[in-house]
């Protein structure tokens, strides 16, 4: 059955209706890709009638209710899918079943194999290496390790995961629309494509609408566009860019203040908010790094584990020509790979950097979005709010032909100066909210828009404007329009007693109404040169990158306009020509504190800053220069300095430059290479002017240069670079919730300097996990080797399964967890983001691990193991092919000196063997940690601050002592008390490591041995 027709623009009359983006919870590649492209539509260029003859309405009475219900079926309700973050359910599988945790489970399902092939491995046999209860006890533990920390990563990612509404919140709930000639109040759903549609202040643009007619309506597109300053709307069409021009309003933006009344031209899904809600349901974020880190140990891991266990199988089979055995002690080599304990730590040292970015405050939706800030190469950083202090405020005045600083009070008293502050505080509309007046100025909450709060609150700190306004009231009031560009107050003025006139505006337009202009000696005429300087003045703001706002005045005479005068603003009985400009003040939305320091941290770190906004290029390029985002020289630059456009700059000089600003305008001409080309080319990149489309164009092109990309924002139009970020950082102050829900952080200030405190956080946690993991892994040698021997040289078991969970999940742990706390060993921002081919596990780490540390775990547990056998008679060569006789419990074993060993006495020697094994890999697990401290830098100089570290280690010797000399322990884990002499067997094993790993780290420091550092240097 065909689709039915549907309009998607006044350029596209008929086309096929596109398919609910959002029915079934995906969007497939082509609609993906079709919501990537910008929007291009002929609605703003229209006149009323053929948007009468378009969207066949009529724009008196508009649409009858019947056709109204006709095109509702046809395309669907005016509704937006909800946004949904992860779910609840999801979260938890994903903790409880990523690809660790299928490693643990295959774990527990081998051991739970083991259980049930005992018996049959035993049969017919009075022997028996390994007892049924150690392989259900081992298959249980895991099954709990990996459950308890798939609860405990589910509990942290959740409590952080606030169920947010998304984007419904921005619809509203009722819209007033005119059909058959009646205005009616219905549903805001049931809003169609053709309606006419009445909207004023307070309420929410109900879709899409193209203006036909408008009374001072101001709306706020900010969370569409990024742009704080609200939209004056008027019913001609502005601007060739839909997004840009002034007859356009947009579903979800609140209306501030103003009436309107315009036809529906999108709805839904077709409107720009929702392709925006279609682009984020569909878009897919790729693996994180850490993520990708922990795939490539677990393959590392896995065929490290499996080579061993089917080498072993092969090796036994063939010398024993007894599967299942074989299968028993593959079994043992595999489990003994497999780290049970190591998905804790990793899950708690994530959690501790977690909660050590929230102090600062970054708040991780997700564990792994820690460690991914830390590999972050490129920020891509919204402007307003974030980079700025989303704050208009003064930044200039200019009077008497000159600029003075907002914070140069050395001239209140000059005439010019002083009739400057008492205009802008009279000519105001914005008013602080009365609860708020005992509060400081900096404080109070103000009712208007951008640029009057900024001067409102700098006049009532400098010049006490409320006082001034209360004492010369205001008479008269043109409010400002786009058409004249202006806004005119007049005032009784206590002092003299007469009227006074002020117009303010756009310095370009008001200064065309004047014949003079004030300076502190006296009026002057405005001559042409004058005229010309005073422009060249504004200009140079502007090029700041500033809002300039002109004041002109007009003190009018007591005999024309006695008082009582009823001034008829319609009419304008009143001059409003042969003005005197007095002067201009320029506002910005300033850079945040030591915005600079933290940009430059970033750069020493080899992270590009990319800013992408909104805003206006000059502007974006001035608040670009005082961040620090862009230190060198651009076109715009050298247009401004020879006075010429921007396009008459010659191409090769252009082609000079290694820092530029890019527009939307331009973006949209640019292909994917040329884009990144452009990437390639310039050191430094502002963006302007950029649509939600252009922002995830540029983050998706950074991405494919190799780059992991983090992106801030606090608008919806920022949520879909935000979803197919490396890392989506949204503001949690000023963010809408959209925002909220795409970002995997949330910076609770609003502040970059946290970004760059959570990129420190990140790097540290990359190093600590390392050698987390490198001394997790080293006990798997000592643990793996004792069933080498067993079963090659058919020796007593020197380790038992139970001792090896003991090992993993007992006494590594907290040690493992402690080297969290390490402060870095040097200056994690001044070395360069990690290359992707740095992994998290690579072969040196492996090597070191396995082959160095490992093995003199392995010869400390065996020189132990060896000398309790020796002190009861048991030397070496005693021990070696015993292995059927020593297991059975009828026959007799003779020592070295001769003597007859019963089965329950031999192994009770046995126990106690195998208990100086373990107590030696504590020891040693002790000094690897202390090695495991520092890579490169002497311990002497790293110390022993980690004071976490220093009790772990306390608490794994008392672990050590408990099993082996707690009668309660005896039991479980089949233990036998040493003598105290034995119990110290393993320490000149232990200084061995830790002098040795200092001699090793020596070498690095001093490039005395590059072959050292390649080969042990992970």
């Amino acid at each position: 059955m065909p689709h039915p027709t549907y309009r998607r623009s006044s350029t596209s009359l008929v086309g096929p209706r596109r398919p609910s983006l959002l029915a079934h919870g995906s969007v497939d590649i082509s609609e993906l890709n079709l919501l990537k492209e910008e929007t291009h539509t002929g609605d703003h260029f229209l006149t009323a009638a053929q948007l009468e003859t378009v969207y066949r309405t009529n724009i008196q009475t508009g649409l009858t209710d019947n056709f109204a219900k006709e095109l509702l079926v046809t395309y669907g309700p005016n509704a937006l899918k909800e946004l949904r973050g992860n779910s609840y359910w999801k979260i938890f599988r994903h903790n409880l079943f990523g690809w660790f945790q299928c490693v643990l489970w295959v774990g527990a399902i081998l051991n739970f194999i083991a259980f049930f092939f005992a018996s049959k491995i035993d049969a017919g046999s009075d022997s028996g290496g390994h007892s049924d209860k150690e392989y259900l006890y081992l298959g249980c533990v895991i099954i709990a390790t990996i459950v308890g920390t798939g609860v405990f990563g589910f509990y942290q990612e959740a409590k952080n995961m606030a169920v947010m509404s998304g984007f419904e919140k921005l619809v509203p709930p009722n819209a007033v629309v005119i059909r058959n000639g009646v205005k009616k109040i219905i549903p805001n759903i049931n809003v169609v494509i053709g309606d006419i549609v009445e909207m004023t202040g307070g309420e929410v643009v109900p879709a899409d609408v193209r203006i036909l007619s408008c009374s001072n309506f101001k709306t706020d597109m900010s969370s569409l566009t990024g742009e704080s300053e609200l939209v004056q709307h008027r019913p001609e069409c502005t601007h060739a860019n839909p997004l840009e021009s002034k007859n356009m309003a947009y579903f979800g933006c609140p209306i501030v203040e103003g009436s309107a009344k315009g036809v529906v031209v999108a709805i839904g899904e077709m409107t720009q908010i929702g392709k925006i809600a279609g682009l984020v349901t569909g878009l897919e974020k790729e693996e994180t790094p850490i993520a990708k880190e922990i795939t490539h140990f677990i393959k590392l891991i896995c065929g490290v584990a499996f080579v061993f266990g089917i080498t072993f199988f092969l090796m036994v089979y063939f010398i024993q020509k007894h599967w299942l055995s074989a299968l028993q002690y593959m079994l043992g080599i595999i489990l003994a790979n497999v780290p049970e304990g190591l998905i804790v730590t990793l899950t708690v040292c994530m959690t501790l950097s977690a909660k050590q970015l929230k102090k600062k405050n970054c708040l991780a939706k997700t564990l792994q979005a820690v460690e991914t800030l830390g590999s972050t190469s490129c920020i891509c950083s919204d402007k307003t709010g974030t980079l700025t202090e989303n704050q208009m405020s003064v930044s200039h005045l200019f009077c008497d032909f000159k600029i003075y600083d907002k914070s140069d009070h050395s001239h209140v008293s000059d005439p010019s100066y002083s009739s400057l502050c008492l205009a802008a505080s009279l000519n105001l509309k914005a008013v602080f909210v009365y609860d708020n007046m005992n509060l400081p100025v900096e404080k109070r909450k103000i009712l208007g828009d951008a640029s009057e709060s900024a001067i409102l609150r700098y006049m009532e700190i400098n010049r006490s404007a409320t006082q001034t306004r209360e004492e010369n009231p205001k008479e008269a009031e043109i409010p400002f329009s786009s058409a004249y560009k202006y806004q005119v107050t007049i005032h009784l003025m206590q002092a003299t007693q007469s009227y006074y006139l002020i117009m303010k505006g756009a310095p370009e337009i008001i200064i065309e109404y004047c014949t003079r202009v004030h300076s502190d000696e006296k009026e002057q005429p405005l001559t042409p040169q004058i005229k010309k300087e005073l422009k060249a003045n504004f200009i140079k703001l502007a090029n700041m990158g500033e809002r300039v706002i002109g004041y002109c005045d007009l003190k009018l005479p007591l005999s024309a306009y006695p008082i009582g005068y009823k001034f008829d603003t319609q009419q304008k009985n009143f001059p409003l020509e042969d003005l005197a400009f007095i002067g201009a003040i320029s506002m910005i939305d300033p850079p945040r504190q030591d915005i600079e320091k933290s940009i430059a941290l970033c750069r020493q770190a080899g992270i590009k800053v990319i800013m992408v906004t909104g805003d206006h290029p000059v502007t974006a390029l001035a608040i670009s220069r005082k961040c620090g985002t862009i230190t060198q020289p651009t076109a715009y630059d050298y247009a401004f300095e020879h006075h010429i456009e921007l396009a008459d700059v010659p191409p090769h000089i252009k082609s000079q430059f290694k820092a530029t600003v890019i527009t939307g305008d331009e973006l949209r001409k640019m292909s994917v290479n040329d884009l990144k080309a452009a990437q390639t080319k310039y050191t430094e990149i502002t963006f302007a002017r950029t649509s939600p489309q252009q922002k995830l164009f540029i983050v998706e092109t950074y991405q494919s240069l190799k780059h992991v990309v983090a992106v801030t924002g606090d608008g919806v139009n920022d949520s879909p670079a935000l979803k197919k970020a490396d890392i989506g950082i949204a503001m949690g102050i000023n963010g809408t919730e959209v925002s909220k829900q795409a970002a995997d952080m949330i910076l609770l200030d609003d502040n970059f300097a946290s970004i760059v405190l959570g990129i420190k956080e990140g790097r540290r946690i990359f190093d600590n996990l390392k050698k987390t993991i490198a001394y997790t892994l080293t006990s798997n040698t000592p643990e793996m080797m004792p069933f080498v021997l067993y079963a090659c040289l058919g020796m007593p078991l020197p380790l038992t399964l139970m001792l090896i969970l003991v090992i993993n999940v007992g006494t590594d742990l907290l040690p493992a967890m402690s080297l969290a706390y390490e402060d870095p060993e040097e200056d994690v921002m001044s070395i360069p983001p990690r290359k992707p081919t740095d992994h998290l596990v690579n072969r040196v780490l492996i090597f070191m691990a396995y082959f160095q540390v490992g093995l003199i775990q392995f010869f400390a547990g065996m020189y132990a193991y060896f000398i309790v056998y020796a002190q009861d008679g048991f030397f070496p060569s005693s021990l070696i092919f015993v292995r059927s006789e020593w297991e059975s419990k009828t026959k007799v074993v003779k020592d070295t000196l001769g003597r007859a060993w019963y089965y329950d006495d031999r192994k009770r020697v046995e126990k106690k063997a195998q208990t100086a094994y373990f107590v030696s890999v504590c020891w040693t697990q002790i000094s690897d940690v202390i090695i495991c401290k520092t890579r490169r830098i002497s311990l002497l100089k790293k110390g022993m601050r980690n004071h976490v570290l220093n009790v772990s280690i306390v608490i794994d010797l008392i672990a050590a002592v408990v099993a082996t000399y707690l009668p309660f322990c005896h039991e479980v884990f089949n233990t036998e008390p040493l003598s105290w002499h034995d119990f110290f067997l393993a320490v000149p094993f232990m200084v061995l490591m830790i002098v040795g790993d200092e001699i090793r780290r020596y070498l690095i420091r001093n490039n005395i041995s590059k072959w050292v550092e390649q080969e042990t240097y992970y």
